[in-house]
C-alpha cells in the first residue's frame, strides 16, 4: 500500500533533520518552519516535523505544540497583513472585469464567513496560507481570523502533539484517519454554509 503524504515526510524529516531537532535549536527551528509555512506559499506542511521532533523528545511535547501554534498564528497574520495591503492592487488589475456592486456584494458575503473560512484553512488539508492570504484580501476582521487560527491551529496542533506523544510513530496513521474524518466534515460544513450565503 502506497504510503501517505505525511507518513514520507515525517521519514524524510527523521532521516534529514533528525540531528537539528534534537539539537538546542530545535524549537527555532521548528517555530521558522511553522512560520514559513503560515505566511508563505511553500509545498511542506509543518505536522511532519513537529511528530518527528516530539519523536525525538516526547518530554517537551507541549512547549513544542504552544511554539508550532504561536509561530504559525504569527505567520497566519503576516500573510493576512500582506493579501490585506495589495488588495487594491489585485483589485484594479486583476478582477477589473467584475462590475463594483457584484464585486462588493461577493466580498460582503464572503467576509460575513472570516470565521468559518479561517478554520477550514486551519484544520484541513486546504492550505492555511492561502485562506489567510483570501481573507486578508476580502479584508475580513483580523479578530476574528486570529481567533479561528488560534482555536483551528490549536485543535490541529494539540491533536498530533497528544496523539504522538502516546503512541510515537504509530501516531502517523491515527492523525491520518482522524484528519481524513474531521476534514470532510469540516469541509461539507463550510460548503453548505456558503452555498447559503450566496444564494441570500
Amino acid at each position: 500500500m502506497e504510503k501517505l503524504a505525511i507518513e514520507t515526510q515525517v521519514e524524510e524529516v527523521a532521516q534529514q533533520a533528525g540531528s537539528l531537532l534534537r539539537s538546542r535549536y530545535a524549537l527555532w527551528i521548528l517555530a521558522s518552519i511553522s512560520f514559513v509555512e503560515s505566511a508563505l506559499p511553500v509545498p511542506f506542511i509543518t505536522d511532519p516535523f513537529l511528530i518527528a521532533y516530539i519523536i525525538a523528545d516526547r518530554k517537551v511535547a507541549y512547549k513544542a505544540v504552544l511554539v508550532t501554534l504561536f509561530a504559525s498564528v504569527l505567520g497566519g497574520v503576516c500573510a493576512y497583513i500582506l493579501a490585506f495591503s495589495f488588495y487594491e492592487f489585485i483589485a484594479n488589475n486583476y478582477l477589473s472585469g467584475i462590475t463594483g456592486e457584484q464585486f462588493t456584494s461577493i466580498i460582503e458575503k464572503l467576509r460575513e464567513g472570516t470565521f468559518i473560512m479561517t478554520i477550514l484553512g486551519a484544520v484541513t488539508p486546504i492550505p492555511y496560507t492561502l485562506v489567510a492570504y483570501g481573507v486578508g484580501f476580502i479584508k475580513g476582521s483580523l479578530f476574528l481570523f486570529i481567533l479561528a487560527s488560534i482555536l483551528g491551529r490549536g485543535f490541529r496542533y494539540a491533536l498530533v502533539g497528544f496523539l504522538t506523544y502516546i503512541c510515537g510513530q504509530r501516531a502517523v496513521d491515527l492523525i491520518r484517519k482522524k484528519f481524513i474524518a474531521i476534514s470532510v466534515f469540516t469541509i461539507v460544513i463550510a460548503i453548505i454554509y456558503f452555498v447559503f450565503k450566496l444564494m441570500q
